[in-house]
């Protein structure tokens, strides 16, 4: 796996949670947890095309995690074969390219439903198993800079984003006690997915994005992949409530000031 980095840290014993696992950022995740020695079980609305039944540590189901009882049903299984979850990572998201007042009334909905309510329904499940058994674990949400950075184009990916950023921080500050951390990484643009298929369609919309972003490069899913693989350490004892944005520099630059050297 390109872009992973070697540990030296024991993740023996963990058992990962893992939504939309076969994304392009969800699927780097789930093999980089696989890497580590951790059991992980990914759910999405698809099955891998390539059958992975032959790796005792992973477990691929099809979860709509709009549907809170298929949720409860997934982890209450994962809890019954292989314990408590210990790690969790919420990946799973859409979005629908449309302005807020553009917006149906189901498009709304979709994105709220998939990005804020599937999110809530697998921390509540997944953190009720911990408290209940006296788990300390681990949830990263995968986020995004348009939480703090609205994007009128995708209002409500934007909307959601920033819900969710609310949704860890709260869980965060009510377990902390409860040795539950909770974060979020929030990546930039990021080559993959939706982004990616714009870029190879139209490779003059790729120039002007990459001329946006300060570092002047956009994130691959390895990058993601390796800033939740920090906070899911196990070596991570303390940081919770925190915002992990790698962005190259989006957040801090504008109009006047793009990056680079003026003058």
């Amino acid at each position: 796996m390109t872009g992973h980095f070697e540990s030296t840290e024991d993740w023996s014993g963990e058992v990962a949670l893992v939504t939309g696992g076969r994304g392009d950022i969800g699927a780097d995740i789930v093999e980089a947890l696989l890497a580590r020695g951790v059991r992980v079980a990914s759910a999405d609305l698809r099955l891998p095309v390539t059958p992975t039944g032959a790796d005792r540590n992973r477990r691929d189901d099809i979860v709509d995690v709009t549907d809170q009882a298929a949720v409860e049903s997934w982890v209450g299984s994962v809890t019954e074969n292989w314990g408590t979850p210990t790690i969790v990572v919420i990946a799973a998201g859409i979005s629908h390219g449309s302005r807020l007042v553009n917006t149906t009334p189901e498009e709304w909905r979709s994105v709220l439903s998939t990005c804020l309510d599937g999110a809530f329904y697998t921390a509540r499940a997944a953190i009720t198993r911990m408290l209940e058994r006296g788990v300390r674990g681990r949830l990263v949400f995968i986020g995004s800079w348009a939480a703090h950075a609205p994007h009128p184009h995708i209002g409500s990916y934007s909307v959601a984003k920033a819900g969710l950023r609310a949704l860890a921080q709260t869980l965060a500050l009510d377990h902390a006690a409860d040795g539950i951390l909770v974060n979020e990484v929030a990546p930039g643009i990021v080559e993959a997915g939706l982004s990616k298929t714009l870029f190879d369609q139209d490779p003059a919309l790729k120039v002007r994005t990459m001329a946006s972003i300060p570092i002047g490069v956009a994130l691959v899913p390895a990058d993601v992949t390796r800033d939740v693989m920090h906070l899911c350490s196990p070596a991570n004892r303390k940081t919770t409530g925190a915002v992990l944005v790698s962005d190259g520099g989006l957040s801090i630059a504008s109009t006047m000031n793009p990056g680079g050297i003026c003058g």
